[in-house]
């Protein structure tokens, strides 16, 4: 018992306790509020940094691996590919595609990736389509045979795809289609290379037609980006209906039809280079075609016609144009800037209805037809109206450098003639001619020739060389021929309807 009572006097003599238990939870929020507050200054301060957000979830595109030479039984791995490719295609599925054959058709669903690696061909029956898709790539390979080759639904993208064998098309658009690096071939005759639906739209970029293709591009009511596209063979490069086209770099060789072809809707083009079609570019039924860069070479037929159109045409050069002029308009309000014209057959510029604007133009060796007529630098007619801003100048046609018949209006601030076998200046039938200065050297007959009723006035006219006389008009029918002044090494015949300014005495 003694021990007992010695040890409670000992606990009664120790020190009491700072915290009992009736107060342990207020300790602890008063201990927890004292620690966050630790943090927060300590973060403030920058002594501690924030953790580190988690990273996001890596998401990983399925892959497999196919070789036609592989054995069977793989299970898709590079290492162990599959001997074909696996039906259906998941949707976003990367498919490898070593060398080898590999028969379709294939569907192929957003985001899915066909890469070639190798010879790889893609092949088709004769009546079926051998790839179809919606948001789907195909890339280094080729696809051969079959009704067409690709159908496109909304953005699809081919890149170094090869075509050939095709019976119908090579490709059709229903939605939007990227393509670049392709070649297609027409291993038949007469089909068509790319068809646009209304409403689709194709950008195609670098891009080569082999062959006889009726029509390498052809939309109605389509969109179109063409740059870098090239056509050796197909009858016509592009066939565009009421469609909004921007086009850059074209080339096209040996077709029989139209190399371009525009009815209605709008066209931009710079830079294209045409040789040796029926015509060069070929427009109709209210197009509006702002056209610059075109070097176009060898139409048989002409290298620019317009009915009822809208043209703007810049800095191009058209060489060896055909019977029906290098340029051609009939109803049209068109404008010529910096255009060299050389070589024509039959006609140089050809204006009937509607207006032409007209600056800095060179118009040379245009030859008269089998019958010896025509072969005029700047034929205008039936009320069609020709203005100019800057110098014509003609060199060398076998008819007149400028003809103009049946109430057209011609008005020119210069123009320029050497070696014009008709005449410089031919105006006949109501027509109304009015050039600032006109320059004629080294032609036949008279240099100015009214042979009824029409009207022409000159502030100027300088005759060298070659010429019988500045103008002859008809009287009698009505011509009326005004000129400001006169430099001349022929002399004037005295003329009651022509106005020359007396020489000093």
């Amino acid at each position: 018992m003694s021990d007992l009572r010695d040890q409670g006097a000992d606990q009664q003599a120790l020190p009491k306790p700072r915290f009992v238990p009736g107060n342990r939870l207020q300790r602890d929020r008063r201990t927890r509020v004292s620690d966050l507050g630790v943090v927060v200054l300590l973060l403030v301060t920058g002594c501690v940094r924030a953790p580190a957000p988690l990273p996001a979830p890596e998401v990983h595109r399925p892959e497999v691996w196919v070789d036609a030479f592989s054995p069977a039984g793989g299970d898709g791995s590079s290492a162990h590919p599959f001997k074909t490719v696996p039906r259906p295609v998941a949707p976003g599925a990367t498919v490898h595609l070593r060398t080898g054959l590999y028969p379709g058709p294939f569907v192929l669903g957003e985001g899915t990736r066909f890469e070639g690696s190798g010879e790889v061909v893609l092949t088709g029956e004769a009546g079926e389509t051998v790839v179809s898709g919606t948001g789907a790539t195909l890339e280094r390979l080729s696809v051969q045979g079959g009704a067409v080759g690709v159908e496109a639904g909304p953005n699809m993208t081919l890149t170094r795809v090869h075509f050939s064998g095709q019976r119908k098309q090579a490709v059709v658009v229903h939605g939007a289609l990227t393509m670049s690096q392709a070649t297609l071939e027409a291993s038949v005759e007469g089909i068509e290379g790319i068809s646009v639906e209304r409403g689709a739209t194709l950008r195609l970029r670098q891009t080569k037609f082999l062959g006889g293709f009726r029509r390498a591009v052809a939309t109605e009511g389509g969109t179109l980006e063409l740059n870098d596209v090239a056509a050796e063979g197909p009858k016509t490069l592009l066939h565009a209906i009421d469609a909004k086209c921007t086009l850059e770099k074209l080339r096209s060789t040996l077709g029989s039809g139209p190399a371009l072809f525009f009815a209605g809707g709008a066209v931009s083009l710079q830079g294209a280079e045409l040789i040796g079609h029926e015509f060069s570019v070929q427009l109709s039924r209210g197009v509006d075609a702002k056209l610059s860069g075109v070097k176009a070479r060898g139409a048989f037929e002409g290298c620019i016609s317009g009915i009822n159109v809208k043209l703007s045409l810049s800095r191009s050069s058209l060489d060896t144009c055909g019977a029906g002029g290098a340029v051609s308009l009939q109803g049209s309000n068109a404008g010529l800037t910096d255009v060299e014209i050389s070589s024509a057959q039959d006609l140089g510029i050809f204006v009937k209805h509607g207006a032409l604007a007209l600056s800095g133009i060179t118009i040379s060796r245009v030859a008269a037809d089998r019958d010896g007529v025509l072969g005029d630098a700047l034929h205008v007619r039936a009320e069609a109206e020709v203005t100019a801003t800057g110098p014509i100048t003609v060199v060398d046609v076998d008819g007149s450098a400028l003809f103009a018949s049946t109430y057209s209006t011609v008005r020119l601030p210069r123009l320029s003639v050497e070696r014009a076998r008709a005449s410089a200046l031919f105006v006949e039938l109501g027509a109304s001619v009015t050039i600032g200065d006109l320059l004629v050297r080294g032609g036949r007959g008279a240099a100015v020739v009214v042979p009824d009723k029409a009207r022409v006035q000159l502030d100027s006219l300088s005759v060298a060389g070659g010429n019988e006389m500045p103008v002859y008009a008809e009287c009698r029918q009505g011509a009326q021929v005004t000129v400001g002044r006169l430099e001349s090494t022929i002399q004037q015949l005295p003329s009651q309807c022509v106005r020359v300014p007396a020489k000093p005495k």
